[in-house]
């Protein structure tokens, strides 16, 4: 059976977090009150059209980060459920973006989460809201 501490371990490989995975995000959260966030500069390789940054990026670093407060709140992972997104400005390739997310409400295995991606300037690239829901059990098969 893995605990909580063997599933973080795992996580190394995760596309969003996971530090030793070569072609992922890299991504470092903190919890900061009742929100999560980070960093992430937009990299020239996960570039869309014309020098931003492609929405499927900014797509994945909203759900990473409203998981991973998730996972810090409920001490075991959570899976996206349903994921609504509102673009509304492009990440320019170079530009730092601050990503926040946190717990609207919870109810059992379900939570319902929010975030938004931050311009350098504090205005608004994109915003969401998930539910997801928290694993059921901890079993290797």
């Amino acid at each position: 059976m893995n605990t909580n501490e063997d599933t973080a371990r795992e996580t190394n490989w995760c596309f969003g977090c996971g530090k030793d995975n070569p072609i992922g995000l890299k991504l470092d959260m903190k919890i900061e009150g009742d929100i999560c966030c980070a960093y992430f500069t937009a990299r020239k390789d996960l570039e869309s059209y014309g020098d931003r940054m492609h929405g499927g990026i900014t797509s994945t670093l909203l759900d990473e980060v409203m998981g991973d407060y998730v996972f810090h709140t409920a001490g075991i992972p959570a899976y996206t459920a349903k994921l609504d997104i509102r673009f509304r400005s492009a990440v320019r390739i170079g530009e730092t973006v601050k990503v926040e997310g946190w717990i609207v409400s919870h109810r059992g295995r379900l939570y319902v989460t929010k975030g938004r991606v931050l311009h350098e300037d504090g205005t608004i690239a994109a915003e969401a809201e998930a539910k997801m829901m928290v694993a059921a059990s901890h079993t290797s098969d």
